[in-house]
């Protein structure tokens, strides 16, 4: 009886769709409460790395891409006042020199200290 169970369950489990994952880290991060946003979003075309604030809680940072051949890329920017919101939007192959194909991870940090805000996100280039 046992061995039929196991049986059930075994096939039951090799049955089982799993959702293969496209990309290797988020395209876009918010803290559950808000005070924080990323993306690393494809915007018509354009890779765009963008920061939103709900404060001003830094105004500068530095944004670091590693590229698929495990080399960083980090650039300051500044960010700035958008209605409500402090935020920063950098298009990505003008600001870092594309590297080809393959994964790209992106680390936001906060400046004087530059410790890491929100998380790691990343995209892939085909």
């Amino acid at each position: 009886m046992r061995w039929i169970v196991a049986l059930g369950i075994t096939l039951g489990l090799l049955a089982t769709p799993v959702a293969a994952s496209a990309h290797h880290r988020p395209t876009t991060y918010c803290s559950v409460t808000g005070d924080i946003c990323q993306s690393t979003a494809n915007v018509r075309g354009i890779r765009t790395l963008r920061i939103s604030l709900a404060a001003r809680y830094f105004t500068r940072y530095q944004l670091c891409v590693t590229a698929p051949d495990a080399t960083t890329t980090c650039r300051v920017f500044r960010v700035r006042k958008h209605g409500g919101i402090w935020s920063s939007s950098v298009k990505w192959a003008a600001q870092f020199p594309p590297s080809g194909p393959g994964k790209y991870d992106v680390v936001w940090k906060a400046m004087p200290a530059a410790y890491k805000v929100g998380r790691t996100l990343g995209f892939h280039v085909i």
